[in-house]
């Protein structure tokens, strides 16, 4: 999703992250007001400010292009790209201590991992490789010299 994100424009992240671009004009202090923010009509937008905006959009649309169908279905109702980040996290991360309990789980797993006997070593390797994937996306990482060692070692002796 990050690939999807940055190449376009690396502003997309910085929209997601902060939330949209509120354009807002001060008005003036008058007998009856006093001096204030106001946001400003989609008229009173300078060219530079819609193309600002329009980024909001070119990353929802972003998002709703990458995601399955079930996925799309489950954010559509959102307005912003940070409301949708959000949603994705707490659908695909879960709360932090689902989190921790899948970290702890994929450890244990990676350091009992073994090859199955009528296991070819390019299945084995591909459980390998998709269980270090699956380890680095919560957030641990094992250096490469380690990780082809303990490949290595996972192997039947013929």
């Amino acid at each position: 999703m990050l690939m999807h994100l940055e190449a376009p424009d690396p502003d997309y992240l910085d929209v997601i992250n902060d939330g949209p671009y509120k354009l807002t004009k001060l008005v003036p202090t008058t007998p009856t007001v006093v001096e204030h923010l106001q946001l400003k009509t989609k008229s009173e937008w300078s060219l530079k400010e819609k193309i600002i905006v329009l980024k909001d959009a070119k990353v929802r649309n972003i998002f709703h292009n990458s995601l399955d169908s079930v996925m799309s279905n489950r954010v559509i109702a959102y307005k912003t790209t940070k409301e949708i980040r959000d949603a994705l996290e707490t659908q695909y991360q879960g709360i932090m201590a689902i989190k921790k309990t899948r970290m702890a789980v994929l450890i244990q797993e990676y350091e009992h991992f073994e090859a199955k006997s009528d296991e070819s070593l390019s299945n084995i390797y591909y459980r390998f490789l998709t269980l270090l994937n699956n380890i680095s996306l919560v957030g641990k990482m094992y250096d490469f010299e380690n990780s082809n060692t303990k490949f290595l070692r996972a192997l039947n002796e013929e």
